[in-house]
């Protein structure tokens, strides 16, 4: 990036002690606070209306299902229809031919598929998860095609275990993809149900396979006929797996089809999940607490206790039914009506989960019991029975229906987007440990019975069942136990932050029966059995429903209500609040609608819902009601008091605005106050007022007593506390500047405002999220302009921020707001690189270390950066363009270039280089054009900290015969300035007693100033001697080694020989980089005074205090 560029934009630095930043230019790579996660993007680009109707929503999710379910179903119909066709080939001569019929070898080489599936199943969802799930998904299923279709050339059992289990590798992704899948399309109480859908083919594909392979099985040629049943299969499945790379859409984010309507309600719907839709972003910590979950080992033992009973399903069913005397035609089409049986269970079980809330854990169990009863049946019925055995055979499958239940179960109840994916992974694991153990239980040996076999089926089946039930009753009880406070309010960022299930409080498991939508329905009580349970239910009311209820009674006159959740305070009258007409606009307090939050059945995205509340506030909110403080102005000094904030204040402190400004002091007197304050300071009525100091203390004791209910409004007044600063910084108190910067930064901050906001916080609308920017980036600029001139430490860390820069477009449109939009918008970059520069002197602590050349080209980039009419107009002796803001945008960026051209000294005066003198001259003449046009009480206090700043390099040029006269003058208008700040600032009387002392002489002296302590007599003052320590000294301090061939007149691209005598004398003599030789020769030759020993300036430093001016 060029230098040009970068001054075009603001770097935070980086708080990390080890300087690593200052190798990068004091830059940091960009922090990813949303984790990579797509879907914040889509609901942030978004700029039509946020809230949407339920017709709307029905019709995006049926446009969901016909673009998914049918892809998602033939799919997987076509993986159960693979992978189970061993079982059907094997009534057409496989087992002979591959040497299957010794010992457990069949089993085996239905058993190893399901190994294959276990290593695979994880590398495949980091692929998926890595790159487009939907072209990992077609690349699998194709490659996959063509591992079944090698099972031709396979010549015996070992070739048939080999193709077996890399052929399970192939499939292992797709049944956890389809779950990511559904999790990305579906909110919670939808999931089950459509992992229904596409569950059930593995039934209804068992209707029409054993036809089709009857019908291969006919087939006369050349091969044996069960290989045409794999090639039939294999091709089938190479052509759908290349049709899938372009028609499976992955996620809302990216799926065809839908406007961008359409796919802003897909996506923001989702929020109640409380899972993110697609994260790049693999999070080991999420995998670490999975396998610390009780609740995920609780479904991996239930996944994998009830797939064992699926080895008798999809392996030896078609040869159990083959063994009570059927012919092979027969066996096959009698296991049609299992399919039927097995495909409807799966539809319709999850669909009844979907229909009624709270079934889903009881589903789980019931289908357990059925496939419990099934294996009993088949396990103690006599073979003569065949009827009874086939309806054993039928109803065997019934653990399909419930294991769709569980899998939706589970992503539903986990969050964060890694857990998920892992969870899904871990579950199919399972799934593949159950069905690789299931076909080893049935050995020819036991034929036709296989008695051992279905015991154990009886067994882990009951198991199964019972630990369902396990699993509801610790869901439960962890509920009840995030429950016991009566909150539900939302655990702010938590869909940015991919929070998981564990670390969010607010997450609630789906087994109770209790949604969001029926809490609003049936009210808190009923929702948390307050009643049955014999206590009160202390639900405290949101935050922003609270204020709903303040803004609804300001606004009717003589209201006597109370808001909900205050019922135990006394009943007291609002007052009537005029200028409301701006007030819910600006607010951004509107009624978010059950429609818009969506269905919140678990509380995963509760990202827009309310903040989290504390009993203290309640007080204030009653105070806010009562309005106990009043502003106490008179209406026509409130708008004089405007009128003096938009001229003066405004480009440093763009808080307010002017549609708002009526309706906020209205009805915020702690705002009022801060006003009158700094307006009353700037620009005091001749009317009778009480004056800033009275001001001042109102409303600091409105603030501290809690008084103001809405945050962003004591943010805005605490901003406007700048311009009240009654004692030196010196001193430790609680009213400096630097105080309540650090106040703001931490309200800000539990505000989150520096961050961006969620799409459904009020201030997401244009002119909150202006305010909100406007306010975080005041606080930042006040924070690191204190952290270089008063060496306090920087608050902010650049880590945890994701807020935007301040633009144009955060400011009014009218031409003087977009103008001082302007100047603040350069002032918080300048303000950037000043941060960075103090965080390098104040770790500098030894003359040793050297200001990285970055810095000052940091700096020399946004002076040459800034537009025509915001450059410094002094390049002439007169000038004719003032503009008193960019003047005083330019005293920050001089007093940044004296500071870095300072040798400092500890106990002597600092030594200034030429840039120093240059750049205090052009201070001089920047407070000379103020000066002259009679007013400086707009001056804030940290012109105390330039003109301090600018006397010591100026005071310096005085020894200089050809700069001395220059000098002098600039320095008279150093010292009215002062004066003119005293009367404003307790930090200017420090610089004037220093003033005072150093230019007035008293006794004769090297320099005949006063009080001066003079070296040593046998101190060597040869010029040779000067040289060397003068080489030495700007050598060594970071602060005055501009590098090689470094031009330090760039740093003054205003300046010309008009601008002042000190600049006509520099400017000539056209000095070369202070690097080498060259440098110090030409110093000594035509300034020679300039590097006089200056030992004997004794400052005192720690008594005129000019490293912590105020503030």
């Amino acid at each position: 990036m060029t230098t040009t560029e970068k001054s075009g934009e603001i770097h935070h630095e980086t708080t990390d002690p080890a300087g690593s930043d200052l190798e990068t230019g004091g830059q940091l790579k960009p922090i990813d606070t949303l984790h990579g996660d797509e879907a914040v993007r889509v609901l942030a680009n978004y700029s039509g209306d946020e809230v949407w109707t339920e017709k709307e929503e029905a019709h995006v999710t049926r446009k969901i299902d016909w673009r998914l379910m049918p892809i998602l179903c033939v799919t997987y119909g076509l993986q159960y229809y693979d992978k189970a066709m061993l079982s059907q080939a094997a009534l057409f001569g496989l087992r002979d031919d591959l040497k299957l019929r010794t010992g457990n070898r069949y089993s085996m080489s239905a058993a190893i598929f399901y190994l294959g599936f276990i290593v695979g199943s994880y590398p495949a969802m980091y692929l998926a998860q890595r790159w487009p799930i939907e072209r990992v998904a077609s690349g699998i299923v194709t490659v996959w095609g063509i591992c079944l279709i090698l099972t031709v050339v396979c010549r015996d059992y070992k070739d048939l275990y080999a193709q077996r289990f890399f052929l399970g590798l192939l499939e292992a992704g797709i049944s956890p993809m389809f779950m990511v899948i559904v999790g990305s399309f579906y909110k919670k109480n939808e999931q089950a149900f459509r992992m229904g859908i596409w569950y059930s083919c593995t039934g209804y594909v068992s209707i029409f396979s054993p036809l089709i392979n009857y019908g291969l099985g006919q087939a006369k040629g050349p091969l044996r006929p069960w290989k045409y049943m794999y090639i039939f299969a294999g091709s089938l499945t190479i052509v759908w797996g290349i049709a899938l790379w372009w028609l499976l859409p992955p996620d809302p984010v990216r799926a065809g089809g839908f406007n961008e309507r359409e796919r802003y309600i897909s996506v923001a719907r989702l929020r109640s999940n409380n899972s993110g839709v697609r994260n790049t972003h693999f999070k080991i910590g999420q995998v670490l607490e999975l396998l610390m979950d009780e609740k995920f080992w609780l479904v991996f033992a239930i996944a994998t206790l009830c797939m064992i009973s699926n080895g008798p399903i999809s392996t030896f069913i078609p040869i159990i039914i083959n063994s009570f005397g059927f012919t092979t035609l027969n066996s096959l089409l009698l296991t049609a009506p299992a399919g039927a049986y097995a495909g409807t269970m799966q539809l319709l079980v999850p669909w009844l989960c979907y229909k009624y809330t709270g079934w889903r854990t009881w589903a789980i169990f019931a289908c357990q019991m059925g496939t419990t009863l099934a294996a009993l049946l088949l396990w103690q019925l006599p073979l003569k029975q065949t009827g009874a055995l086939l309806f054993a055979c039928y109803i065997l499958p019934s653990v399909g229906a419930g294991y769709a239940v569980l899998m939706g179960l589970a992503l539903a109840n986990t969050a964060g987007y890694t857990k998920r994916t892992v969870t899904s992974s871990g579950i199919y694991i399972g799934y593949c440990l159950g069905n690789f153990i299931g076909p080893i239980l049935f050995k020819p040996e036991d034929a036709p019975r296989y008695a051992p076999g279905f015991i154990v089926v009886f067994v882990t089946a009951i198991i199964a069942g019972l630990l369902a039930v396990v699993y509801r009753f610790w869901c439960v009880a962890v509920n009840r136990k995030r429950d016991k406070t009566g909150v539900l309010e939302g655990f702010e960022h938590a869909y940015e932050d991919d929070l998981t299930d564990r670390k969010n409080p607010q997450f609630r498991y789906i087994l109770t029966g209790s949604t969001i939508p029926q809490q609003r329905r049936r009210g808190s009580a009923q929702t948390f059995n307050c009643d049955t349970v014999g206590r009160p239910c202390n639900v405290r009311p949101s935050k922003r429903e609270k204020r709903r209820k303040v803004n609804k009674s300001a606004a009717t006159a003589q209201s006597t209500s109370i808001p909900e959740g205050l019922e135990g305070f006394p009943e007291e009258r609002s007052p009537r609040v005029t200028g409301m007409a701006h007030n819910e606009a600006i607010s951004g307090l509107a009624e978010t609608t059950p429609t818009q939050n969506g269905d919140v059945d678990a509380g995963f995205l509760k990202v827009y819902a309310q903040e989290n509340q504390f009993d203290a506030e309640t007080q204030a909110i009653v105070a806010q009601m009562e309005h106990r403080y009043c502003s106490g102005l008179d209406p026509d000094l409130e708008q004089i008091f405007t009128d003096t904030y938009f001229e003066y204040c405004y480009p440093w402190c763009p808080v307010l605005d002017r549609v708002s400004i009526a309706s906020d002091i209205a009805r915020s007197p702690l705002l009022a106050n801060a006003l009158a304050l700094a307006s009353s300071h700037i620009r005091p009525p001749l009317l009778p007022h009480s004056g800033p100091n009275a001001y001042y203390k109102r409303a600091r004791t409105i603030f501290y007593d809690d008084q103001e209910a809405d945050e962003m409004m004591a943010l805005k007044a605490l901003c406007l506390f700048y311009w009240w600063a009654p004692q030196s910084p010196s001193r430790v108190h609680r009213h400096s500047s630097w105080w309540w910067t650090s106040v703001i930064i931490r309200h800000a901050q539990q505000m989150n405002i520096h961050r961006e906001p969620s799409l459904d916080d009020p201030s997401r609308q244009r002119l909150q999220l202006g305010l909100r920017r406007r306010i975080w980036w005041t606080a930042f600029a006040r924070e690191r302009l204190t952290s270089l001139c008063q060496s306090k430490p920087a608050i902010i860390d650049p880590k945890d921020c994701s807020i935007q820069e301040p633009a144009l477009a955060d400011f009014p449109t009218d031409p003087q707001s977009q103008h001082h939009g302007e100047i603040f918008i350069y002032w918080v970059r300048l303000c950037a690189i000043i941060g960075r520069i103090a965080k390098f002197l104040l770790k500098s602590n030894t003359d040793g270390a050297m200001v990285p050349s970055e810095l000052r080209e940091e700096l020399v980039a946004w002076v040459h950066s800034l537009p025509p009419h915001l450059k410094l107009p002094i390049d002439t002796s007169r000038t004719t363009s003032f503009d008193r803001d960019v003047h005083q945008l330019h005293l920050f960026y001089l007093t940044t270039i004296i500071i870095l051209h300072l040798k400092r000294s500890e106990g002597h005066l600092p030594q200034a280089l030429p840039p120093a003198i240059l750049a205090a001259s052009c201070t001089a003449r920047i407070l000379r054009d103020i000066l002259a046009r009679g007013n400086s009480r707009f001056l804030m206090a940290i012109t105390c900290w330039h003109v301090g700043t600018a006397f010591i390099a100026l005071l310096q040029a005085c020894r200089i015969p050809q700069l001395s006269k220059s000098a002098n003058d600039d320095l008279d208008v150093l010292s009215i300035a002062v004066k003119e700040l005293q009367k404003m600032w307790a930090s200017a009387n420090v610089v004037a007693q220093g003033f005072d002392r150093l230019r007035k002489p008293q006794t004769v002296g090297v320099a005949g100033l006063e009080g001066i302590e003079f070296a040593e007599s046998n101190q060597d003052l040869s010029p040779h001697t000067v040289l060397s320590q003068t080489r030495t000294s700007y050598t060594s301090a970071g602060t005055s080694n501009l590098g090689d061939g470094f031009d330090w007149m760039r740093f003054f691209p205003f300046v010309s020989k008009s601008t002042g005598g000190i600049a006509e004398s520099l400017t000539t003599r056209g000095f070369p980089s202070p690097n080498g030789e060259l440098f110090h020769e030409t110093l000594l030759a035509q300034f020679q005074d300039l590097f006089d020993p200056f030992t004997d300036y004794n400052l005192g430093l720690s008594e005129i205090d000019f490293d912590a001016p105020q503030v």
